[in-house]
């Protein structure tokens, strides 16, 4: 028998899922630059437009097939193993396997077979993504069986290895799609139709790869549960045994798809009634609201992704964590304390990452876009980082309810949050223009956090006035950590130029160390920073 595996901490947990996303958000816009010129000048527009057309109706058949899956099973595995029920964590993983598997291969077929008629309807008719939809319907086959291991594996608190599992597969995907199209159109001199065919292709070889790393991982993971961990009948609280099914799976999974997805739709929502408000109504120039829409819709919405995966790190340590308690039935008492080492973890990462973009955003902009729109990007960001901040507060209160049966509710909140967007969207977009849609987004995640929280303060009572005193320290050291950075920043630009995208790298380097600093010693002098080590010893379960 293997030597027994050490579960991961809330911390090591949250850090490894920050770190695999920035490296695969990273990965996402280096691998673009030499793409793009092996691809060509005469041919990357056209390139491009195909790949992002491909890759929308991608995303779609995902959302379809895995449907919240990982954060489900990792919810109803940890809840499971904390009692000491390992095999009904198998039969859950078994069955979940072949369930999303069929969906996997329905997905597949169907973008394989009708690959020309989905073409027509989703990509108004270019023929030329066929051919690549028809290479992604390969990578089907084997993804949503890899979200149903990866929360395997996050239920069994091993989040470390899913994290990386996912750096394993950006890594693998990046590798062949610069492999194939080098020798695509570098050595054999072939078209950009070939390149694009093969690039998609990367999908099914990283999600393979990763795939086979988890398999491994499981082995381990299985090997390490020992004779004592194992709970017999009359340790249990109850002898109850769970329903196994697609419908309970469904019943599961899809609120937790309907909070992953919500910013997702979202943005959907504003590329249609954004361009149909200035197109309608103010008479806006096509050009014109492409250079609007792209400055909040796809620039900076880049560049925020990168808060968004820390919300992402905690929420996702949150989950089998939070559902082990509430399953091993633990004192309120408990609980509370847990919730408020949460609120106090999530704000202390989030607002200093938050109040970080805001003081370089000129500089973001002029390294990810073009120095030329640097200041009014720069604002769009600044907001953009409001509405990125509230939706990561909302995400994570959203887990929260659902892990603790307060399903109902977290959907009720969920559609007002939908509502509220929809009314708020004419109205400021017509007064704020470009800010219009992020403000409307950010004050409708604002109330529905308020209630959210305020539903989980009545059932645990987590505000007290120590919470109180710990949020306020953090809040003026990142308050003067933002003064201190912007004062920075004023100061080296008469120095070193940011007018280019290395000069805004050098800036934005220098600016980021101190901000880094600033923080980490006036955290560490008023206590702040002993959250880490609350959270360090915290165990998922």
């Amino acid at each position: 028998m293997d030597k027994k595996m050490k579960k991961d901490s809330l911390l090591k947990s949250s850090l490894w899922i920050s770190i695999s996303g920035i490296i695969s958000r990273i990965l996402a816009v280096v691998y673009i630059i030499p793409w793009n010129i092996w691809i060509g000048p005469l041919a990357v527009n056209a390139a491009n437009a195909m790949y992002g057309k491909v890759y929308n109706i991608y995303n779609l058949f995902l959302i379809i097939a895995t449907a919240g899956i990982p954060s489900a099973i990792s919810k109803e595995v940890a809840a499971h193993n904390a009692l000491g029920r390992f095999d009904q964590s198998e039969k859950l993983f078994k069955k979940y396997s072949f369930y999303m598997t069929l969906v996997g291969i329905g997905c597949a077929a169907i973008m394989f077979f009708g690959a020309k008629y989905v073409a027509i309807v989703l990509a108004a008719g270019d023929m030329r993504v066929v051919t690549p939809i028809k290479y992604l319907s390969v990578a089907m086959l084997i993804i949503p069986a890899l979200g149903i291991l990866r929360g395997y594996i996050q239920g069994y608190a091993f989040i470390s290895y899913s994290a990386f599992s996912q750096v394993i597969e950006q890594i693998a995907r990046v590798a062949y799609m610069l492999y194939a199209t080098y020798t695509i159109m570098i050595l054999q001199k072939g078209n950009y139709i070939s390149a694009v065919n093969q690039s998609t292709l990367a999908s099914f070889i990283g999600a393979t790869l990763a795939y086979i790393f988890l398999l491994w991982i499981r082995v381990k993971v299985r090997r390490s549960v020992t004779i004592d961990d194992i709970k017999t009948k009359d340790d249990l609280p109850t002898d109850e045994t769970i329903d196994i099914n697609f419908g309970s799976m469904l019943r599961s999974a899809i609120p937790f798809l309907l909070v992953d997805t919500i910013m997702t739709v979202l943005q959907l929502f504003d590329q249609t009634t954004f361009t149909w408000i200035y197109q309608l109504i103010l008479h806006a120039s096509e050009k014109t609201i492409d250079n609007l829409y792209a400055m909040f819709g796809f620039q900076a919405n880049k560049i925020i992704m990168v808060l968004v995966s820390l919300a992402i790190s905690v929420s996702a340590s949150v989950i089998p964590a939070l559902s082990a308690m509430v399953s091993k039935k633990v004192s309120n008492e408990y609980i509370q304390n847990f919730m408020r080492k949460i609120v106090q973890f999530t704000v202390f990462i989030i607002l200093p990452a938050t109040f970080g973009v805001m003081a370089i955003s000129r500089q973001l902009w002029t390294a990810f876009v073009f120095y030329d729109q640097s200041i009014l990007g720069s604002k769009v960001l600044i907001v953009s980082c409001f509405e990125a901040f509230f939706y990561c507060l909302f995400m994570i209160l959203e887990n929260i309810l659902q892990v603790t049966h307060h399903m109902k509710k977290s959907m009720i909140y969920l559609a007002i949050a939908y509502v509220l967007k929809i009314v708020l969207q004419l109205p400021l977009t017509l007064a704020l223009g470009v800010y219009g849609p992020v403000v409307a987004t950010t004050i409708a995640f604002v109330i529905m956090s308020h209630f959210a929280f305020r539903l989980i303060n009545k059932q645990f009572e987590i505000v007290d006035r120590e919470l109180g005193k710990k949020l306020i320290r953090i809040l003026i050291d990142g308050v003067i950590m933002l003064v201190v950075v912007v004062v920075a920043n004023l100061l080296i630009v008469h120095v070193i130029s940011d007018a280019t995208k290395v000069g805004a790298i050098i800036v934005i380097a220098i600016c980021g160390i101190l901000g880094i600093l600033v923080y980490g010693f006036l955290s560490y002098k008023d206590g702040s920073l002993n959250i880490l080590k609350d959270i360090r010893d915290t165990k998922i379960y």
